[in-house]
């Protein structure tokens, strides 16, 4: 599962990685910042989600308001595997997606072209 996320996360357009304290992977769009990945097991995930999505996941046992970044509406998941890989990849797939339209609108657009060129 763990591979799946890290694929998932990289497939994403305009995606950059950097590894960064504690042995974790950090996946940025545009520079900033939506997912983190742990590199050891159990391979904690934490993302970036709206503030209803926060108080829904953060009610589920294993799942916690993410170290430092709880009060932009981050959750960590304390293992991978608590959460089907379809259900994990739909709350990255918003995260991303989050982040992306924090992005100043010339961003935006580049990266919106490169995603109709890589459909």
């Amino acid at each position: 599962m763990f591979d799946n996320t890290l694929d998932f996360c990289r497939s994403l357009p305009a995606v950059t990685t950097e590894k960064k304290w504690d042995n974790e992977l950090r996946f940025f769009v545009g520079e900033k910042l939506f997912c983190m990945l742990s590199l050891d097991p159990p391979h904690r995930v934490s993302f970036k989600c709206t503030p209803s999505q926060y108080h829904q996941l953060i009610a589920k046992p294993g799942i916690v308001p993410a170290p430092h970044l709880a009060r932009y509406h981050w959750v960590q998941v304390k293992q991978e595997d608590l959460m089907p890989s379809v259900e994990l990849e739909h709350f990255l797939h918003n995260a991303y997606d989050l982040i992306l339209e924090s992005l100043p609108p010339y961003e935006q657009e580049a990266i919106q072209k490169q995603r109709r060129v890589d459909a």
